[in-house]
Parts: C-alpha cells; sequence; structure tokens
C-alpha cells in the first residue's frame, strides 16, 4: 500500500472529529431526554450515526475502500440535501457553507494518490 495522502488524513480526522462531537453531543441529549422521549430517541440514532462516522474515518485511515465509498456517498447526499434546502427556504450562503466541507472531501478523495492509495 502506498503512504497515506495528505487529504485522506484530513478527511480522516475530520470524520474522527465529527464522529466524536456527534456522539458527546448525542449522551447529553439522551441524558436530557430521560432516556426514553422522542429527543431521546432520535439521541440513539444520532449516537449510532456518530460511531459510523468514527469507524468510517478509521476506515479512511486504513485505506479501506468501503470507508471511502461510504464517506463519498455521504458526501454526495449532503450536498444534495443542501441544494434542496434551497426550496425550503435556506439560503444560498447557508447551502454553500454547508456543502463546503462535502465538496472539499469529495475532491480530497477523488486524487490520483487517493485513488491508488485505496487501490481504485
Amino acid at each position: 500500500m502506498t503512504q497515506r495522502p495528505l487529504g485522506v488524513t484530513l478527511v480522516a480526522i475530520i470524520a474522527w472529529i465529527s464522529g466524536f462531537l456527534q456522539i458527546v453531543g448525542s449522551i447529553f441529549v439522551i441524558i436530557a431526554g430521560l432516556f426514553i422521549t422522542w429527543p431521546a430517541i432520535l439521541g440513539w440514532i444520532s449516537l449510532i450515526i456518530g460511531a459510523i462516522t468514527l469507524a468510517v474515518g478509521v476506515g479512511l485511515w486504513r485505506g479501506n475502500s468501503t470507508a471511502r465509498t461510504i464517506a463519498m456517498i455521504v458526501f454526495v447526499i449532503t450536498i444534495v440535501l443542501q441544494v434542496l434546502g434551497l426550496f425550503t427556504g435556506a439560503s444560498v450562503w447557508s447551502v454553500i457553507g454547508g456543502s463546503l466541507l462535502s465538496v472539499i472531501g469529495l475532491i480530497l478523495l477523488s486524487t490520483r494518490d487517493a485513488r491508488s492509495y485505496f487501490g481504485t
């Protein structure tokens, strides 16, 4: 396996930070919701997503092509949801800001070095 490109390292670290913050936030929501209310149920779902995000970050770090695929799918879904937000009253700047990290992530995971690192 080739050396991990800087762009892949950055995306993996951002995934770790995002997953960690999502897990911490979820724990607070679950505790505040007393474990069985609707917000607490959403907190449990968010906790699972945070754990998956951490796992994807580890997979990216290790060069797992499945983790790359999952990350790219999530980035595309995020961009689509942001653009759809234009039709529900979101500002253009909000859409640009909400999509920026996803676009950067797609670019970084699509470089020649990244594709080589993941064996694709």
